[in-house]
């Protein structure tokens, strides 16, 4: 087995507890989501450390990620310092660390400080009049995102965090390991939010701080986010009708169909 590991510059002291991740990890901190991924919350050196386990891998992603392509833990980290170093919050990257056999990807993991910002989602919630200078705040934090030529390929409800300060908003960013860089471009930007799962009258504040911010009609950007909103959900129903047959075919239970829905070497190891 083949053990790689990389640890920021600024938590190098922290290398010997990352050493112990890809044995200890089910016996460390408290489990904090368990689905696709795995998610812990662990102390260690008296700092507050979120460790994500990227569980579910398919087996050609395992050969992937070992030869031609970076392993999501490693796009992760880089990605989240890229952001750091333009002025995006998102929670300080740690480490990350990839594990080999045979010479496949087999486990992985990317760790980061631990951040006590909220879900959006817990915004959206919210009566409009207690959350509109949030939203405004929010179409300001995502064009500034984009105009940086950054785009987040999950921009979704869960993968952005919040935090109140008065009135003060700032955002934060998580589940970095997919995204683009490209220069800015309206369309892209507007395209980047089709995944924000937002109510109709939400959409409209956001739409027009972020047609303001973009110098571009407001009327235009709503209904652009609604075009690729209700795209991006034909797509999803057609991929999971395209699932549910193939279960059918092979015999498994069907599954419901939803209504509309630059790190710093440490070591490498072999064992």
């Amino acid at each position: 087995m083949k053990t790689e590991i990389f640890v920021n510059p600024l938590f190098s002291y922290l290398g010997d507890f990352v050493k112990q991740i890809p044995d200890g990890y089910s016996y460390m901190g408290e489990e904090i989501h368990n689905g696709r991924n795995e998610v812990r919350v662990v102390s260690a050196n008296g700092l507050l450390l979120t460790v994500k386990y990227f569980k579910k891998i398919t087996f050609a992603n395992k050969i992937i990620f070992a030869t031609i392509r970076k392993s999501k833990a490693r796009r992760a980290y880089e990605h989240s310092r890229l952001l750091v170093r333009k002025g995006i919050t998102t929670p300080e990257p740690v480490a990350y660390v990839n594990c080999y056999r045979y010479g496949i990807l087999y486990k992985s993991f990317y760790i980061s400080l631990y951040t006590n910002y909220s879900p959006l989602k817990q915004l959206l919630a919210l009566p409009t009049i207690e959350s509109e200078e949030a939203l405004k705040a929010f179409a300001r934090f995502t064009y500034r995102l984009h105009s940086v030529g950054i785009l987040h390929d999950d921009f979704s409800v869960n993968n952005v965090l919040y935090s109140q300060c008065d009135n003060d908003y700032d955002f934060s960013l998580i589940d970095n390991n997919r995204m683009r860089f490209r220069s800015y471009s309206y369309v892209r930007g507007v395209r980047n939010l089709e995944r924000l799962k937002i109510p109709v009258e939400k959409m409209g504040i956001i739409a027009a701080e972020y047609a303001r911010e973009a110098h571009e009609s407001d009327i235009r950007t709503l209904n652009a986010m609604t075009f690729y909103r209700i795209r991006y959900m034909f797509k999803l129903s057609v991929k999971r009708w395209f699932k549910a047959v193939i279960s059918l075919i092979c015999g498994k239970q069907p599954i419901q169909i939803a209504k509309q829905p630059q790190g710093v070497p440490v070591e490498v190891t072999k064992r």
